[in-house]
């Protein structure tokens, strides 16, 4: 039986297309590969592989030791044709044939493929086979060509190049070394290219179009030249999935080729951004074989996503023609994102099981996804950014069911929408009951939780952040540890609760405990709202220096999560202006309260009046500091009354008023703003003691101290002032003995937080006896007899121009010992200096 006539065609690589891009590199990185025995070059219909390969070729100084061999469809099914072109294009490439093999006319049994075998070992020089649409082959033909190459040695190398991997045995050559894999990654046109690419054809790309095309055809070789054949008439960059040009392609290239099970294999898989070989089968009704196979067989423009995880995902351009060209019936397309969002949603994939429900309007079960995954508040934290903010965007105005209200003011809150996440939330008519399940009850109080911060709302803040607080013990710690923002979200609410009501102790305990908790990078924003508001807080109870540290370390939280970060961001700012007011560093407390109005009139800020009171307490405080009391009077009188939920901010302003009327001598008006106070708290006491000390009743103002001080853990900032007004009381007594101990005790009460204030505002009379005190002139060892008085004048807190007035010198020598005191007990500044003193015995 005579061989059926040999095909030039299939043994001729092919001639390069006019307009060709050159692609030097690629064609350098071939000549590396083929070093090795096994070189797979893969990628889709046109992205250029064969003709890469036939441009490095012809580039071959050896061009005539390559052997090419174009396989088709019918090589699979009649073997005898696929072996005599193999055998021409071996003899075409300078291979000696016996006569055996040149006159062989069926396919070959072992023994001739082992004759050619021996023949090919014992070749002078080496022999390069390309086999290009290799994919056509089976495994079994595949197999007696591998035996040619392994019996070679190493006299043959092959490449292999087709749309998908061969059923060669690759994985043999991988383990050893001697494969090398091109894929379509690397034969994707970079942006350069594609501009190159578009000059050929006389198109000049703006930035705009170049962006464009780029982000159609991802750098797919035959997209961008037709997409610049479709432009050659001067038009816009088209809409390449519905052009006539890439259909055209894609339908006679793939879909006319694909047998019925591929079909709906291939309009299955269109409906998905992401899938596994498991979801693929089940979507494209697909109940046996391998399906990922099946889709490269079909010429599927597959994308590994994941070769860990085995996900895949088709080419946009061909996912797009594909659910153009095979279309499904609304109900099955509905089916079939149902399908693959409960699917996703099992196997842990939130994102693709939102996603999937979004795409065919299923946003109740969209929702559900979302409360039952605990994920309510990564909406909320990770704010317009959010993986999961943008498939949500497109939920209905009146939501159904409590998870949709839920959801659905989550997103609200993601872009700062307050007023709408209130109008979802109003009323009880969505609250899920008490039998709900526990995501749906936990997620509801989340979303009130951010509404009444928001608000303002203390009552209702109070009440969800206690019930959250109450739910996530119930919850599985598992789940929880994947979600450490859930602790973060909760104690933040709590702790802001706290602080709203006036319980600031308990509010700096579960901000550090939010702290804590904060393991996680989506805990940026959460992390830098508590850190900035323990600072706060620490301020407010006195605690000068850690507040001081805390907002220091806020400022650089604040820097490093600016992108999560959408709450205040000038809370740090405002602790520091406080701490320096009661440090009386009046030059850096203007610099901060400067700095934190400016940034909070600037800030998204929620209803809260605790800010805007501190700033005015500050700035009566620093008046009152430059001798301006009508100022600071003025500034206190001026703040807006606040709601019976702000009772401890209204006493707070009340306090501060009082004092002023009290060092104004405006004594009846005094008394009317201390009958405004909760006469309850240590600090109303001692208002009260003050105000009857400047009106001459020093026995009830010393009655007034002691009461002060037979209670236990006050704070530094009450026993200082506690002392002050004993020592003050005692001194109008004429009791200077007891009066000069009391206020020793109270200065050094301020020594290792530095709070001052209250010993620079306390009576004339008292500054003078403990500058009297202090300037005793015992030497004080390694310290000149000055510099040793300048220490003790900073041990009694006198300013810097009282003690030049003191020492008869300028402010500038003053400033001279200062800084040798500073030196010589490693100090920063004042406050530590004289700590420092103390502790080695010179005071």
């Amino acid at each position: 039986m005579e061989g059926a006539p040999l095909l030039s065609a299939k043994l001729t690589r092919p001639e390069p297309v006019d307009r060709a891009l050159p692609r030097e590199q690629l064609i350098d990185l071939l000549w590396s590969l083929t070093d090795l025995p096994v070189t797979v070059v893969t990628g889709p219909a046109g992205s250029g592989k064969s003709r890469l390969v036939a441009a490095w070729a012809d580039d071959s100084p050896g061009w005539d030791s390559i052997a090419w061999l174009t396989v088709d469809q019918d090589d699979r099914a009649r073997p005898a044709r696929l072996w005599q072109h193999l055998l021409a294009a071996l003899r075409g490439a300078g291979v000696l044939l016996p006569a055996a093999l040149l006159d062989l006319t069926t396919a070959p049994d072992h023994a001739a493929v082992t004759e050619l075998a021996a023949v090919l070992s014992h070749q002078q020089h080496s022999i390069v086979l390309v086999l290009d649409d290799a994919c056509w082959l089976d495994a079994e033909q595949l197999g007696e060509i591998e035996f040619l190459l392994r019996h070679a040695q190493s006299h043959l190398r092959l490449v292999l190049v087709g749309r998908h991997r061969p059923r060669f045995p690759l994985h043999r050559y991988r383990l050893t070394d001697q494969l090398s894999e091109l894929r379509w990654s690397e034969l994707a046109l970079d942006a350069g290219e594609v501009r190159a690419l578009f000059a050929l054809h006389g198109v000049d790309l703006t930035p705009a179009a170049l962006a464009d095309v780029m982000e159609q055809t991802g750098g797919w070789l035959a997209g961008v030249r037709l997409c610049a054949l479709a432009m050659a008439d001067g038009s816009g960059v088209p809409a390449l999935a519905g052009h006539d040009y890439v259909v055209d392609y894609f339908t006679g290239e793939i879909l006319d080729r694909c047998t019925p099970r591929r079909r709906r294999l291939l309009a299955g898989v269109a409906r998905l951004d992401t899938f596994t070989a498991e979801l693929a089968a089940i979507v494209g009704g697909v109940e046996e074989g391998d399906v990922i196979a099946d889709l490269e067989e079909a010429g599927a423009f597959l994308e590994t996503v994941s070769e860990a995880q085995g996900t895949y995902r088709l080419h946009p351009l061909f996912g797009a023609v594909l659910r153009d060209r095979l279309p499904l019936p609304p109900a099955a397309a509905r089916t079939a994102g149902l399908v693959a969002a409960r699917w996703s949603a099992r196997h842990g994939d939130l994102a693709g099981a939102v996603g999937h429900a979004a795409a065919v309007g299923a946003w109740e079960d969209a929702a559900r996804f979302v409360v039952d995954d605990l994920a309510v508040g990564e909406v909320i934290v990770d704010g317009p950014a959010g993986r999961l903010t943008g498939l949500l965007a497109g939920m209905p105005a009146e939501p159904a069911s409590p998870e949709g209200v839920i959801v659905a003011a989550a997103h609200a809150l993601s872009h700062s929408d307050h007023p709408r996440a209130e109008r979802l939330l109003t009323g009880n008519a969505w609250l899920p009951g008490p039998d709900a399940p526990l995501p749906v009850r936990l997620a509801a109080c989340m979303v009130q939780q951010s509404v009444a911060y928001e608000t303002g709302d203390a009552e209702r803040l109070d009440a969800v952040t206690g019930a959250a607080a109450r739910l996530l013990p119930q919850v599985d710690p598992g789940r929880i540890a994947v979600r450490p923002e859930l602790w973060v979200f909760v104690l933040s609410g709590v702790a802001t609760a706290h602080l709203r009501a006036g319980r600031l102790d308990e509010a700096a305990g579960s901000f550090a405990a939010a702290i804590r908790a904060a393991r996680s990078e989506r805990c940026g924003g959460l992390l830098a709202y508590c850190t900035q508001h323990l600072a706060f807080t620490e301020a407010l109870l006195g605690r000068l220096r850690s507040a001081y540290d805390t907002a220091h370390r806020a400022s650089d939280v604040v820097a490093r999560t600016e992108a999560l970060n959408r709450g205040p961001r000038h809370i740090a700012d405002l602790a520091l202006a406080w701490v320096a007011a009661e440090r009386y560093d009046t030059t850096a407390a203007w610099r901060h309260l400067r700095t934190a109005e400016e940034g909070l009139a600037t800030d998204i800020m929620p209803r809260e009046s605790a800010y805007a009171a501190t700033l005015t307490i500050v700035r009566s405080r620093l008046l009152r500091a430059r001798g301006e009391l009508p100022a600071a009077l003025s500034v206190l009188r001026g703040a807006p009354p606040e709601t019976s939920a702000r009772l401890w901010v209204r006493h707070e302003l009340d306090l501060a008023e009082s004092r002023v009327l009290v060092a104004m001598g405006r004594h009846e008006e005094a008394r009317t703003a201390l009958a405004r106070l909760d006469q309850e708290r240590p600090e109303a006491t001692l208002a009260r003691g003050s105000a009857l000390l400047a009106a001459g009743d020093p026995q009830r103002a010393v009655e007034c101290a002691h009461q002060v001080l037979c209670l236990l853990g006050l704070p530094v900032g009450v026993l200082v002032e506690a002392w002050l007004l004993l020592a003050a009381g005692t001194a109008r007594q004429g009791d200077h003995e007891r009066a000069v101990e009391a206020l020793r005790t109270a200065v050094g009460f301020t020594v290792d937080d530095g709070g001052t204030r209250a010993v620079h505002e306390a009576d004339g009379a008292l500054r003078q006896l403990l500058r009297r005190h202090a300037t005793a002139a015992d030497p004080v060892p390694g310290f000149s007899l000055r510099q040793a008085e300048v220490l003790r004048h900073l041990a009694a807190l006198t300013p810097t121009e009282e003690i030049a007035e003191l020492m008869d010198v300028s402010v500038k020598t003053v400033r001279t010992h200062i800084r040798e005191v500073l030196r010589k007990v490693d100090a920063s500044s004042r406050a530590e200096a004289v700590r420092r003193a103390r502790d080695l015995g010179l005071l």
